[in-house]
């Protein structure tokens, strides 16, 4: 008799034990479920409140008819580019070594945003191969019309022959970022968007610019 209370109690004390771990694990799976979605949500309403700030932005921004824009085909001759004032940032054959041309460019459009000003420039990025062509990978164009900035982007590669532009964005910051001798131009997405966290217009090392 004494056998049979004693495996009685042991199997009430296994069944309380599992009883108490269960609830546990159930606990922290709804704990963790819980934590989730609140990560999930937080994220869609960021969004949704990024969406709405590009729409007022949109919204407000008034169209330059009149700025001095290079034709668009422009782009694919680089010492044209050089001339109009395009900001190039190229590399040479198989050369990883980068190479930076009109950055003032870039510094003036800034300079007009931070002052209420408008103004436009057009961002390349390339390489110059062996036989002297200019192979454009990325084609990017920034107007402002001093509050508002105006962000089109180019593919380059679906078509050989034409530069499709994508549907533009409108932001409310553009950044210059200095540390030691590298310098990062930035747009930021948001007016809350941390500067470290903007977009990449361009960055390079001081020595690499050219003129």
């Amino acid at each position: 008799m004494k056998k049979y209370i004693l495996l009685a109690s042991i199997v009430a004390v296994v069944l309380i034990v599992n009883g108490c771990t269960n609830k546990n694990i159930t606990t922290n799976s709804s704990s963790n479920v819980s934590n989730k979605t609140n990560t999930t949500q937080e994220n869609s309403d960021s969004k949704t409140d990024i969406m709405k700030e590009e729409k007022a932005l949109e919204a407000s921004y008034k169209e330059n008819n009149d700025l001095n824009k290079p034709d668009l085909e422009e782009a694919r001759d680089f010492q044209t580019s050089l001339k109009n004032g395009s900001v190039i940032m190229i590399s040479r054959g198989n050369s990883e070594e980068l190479e930076v041309y009109n950055i003032s460019s870039l510094d003036k459009f800034l300079n007009s945003f931070n002052n209420g000003k408008k103004g436009y420039v057009r961002v390349i990025k390339g390489i110059i191969k062996n036989d002297g062509s200019f192979l454009v990978n990325k084609l990017e164009e920034y107007e402002t019309d001093g509050k508002v900035i105006k962000d089109t982007v180019y593919d380059t590669y679906i078509n050989k022959n034409k530069f499709i532009q994508g549907e533009p964005i409108y932001l409310p910051k553009m950044v210059k970022i200095c540390s030691g001798n590298f310098i990062r131009y930035v747009i930021l997405q948001s007016k809350d968007t941390p500067e470290d966290m903007g977009a990449l217009v361009i960055s390079f090392d001081k020595s690499s610019i050219k003129n």
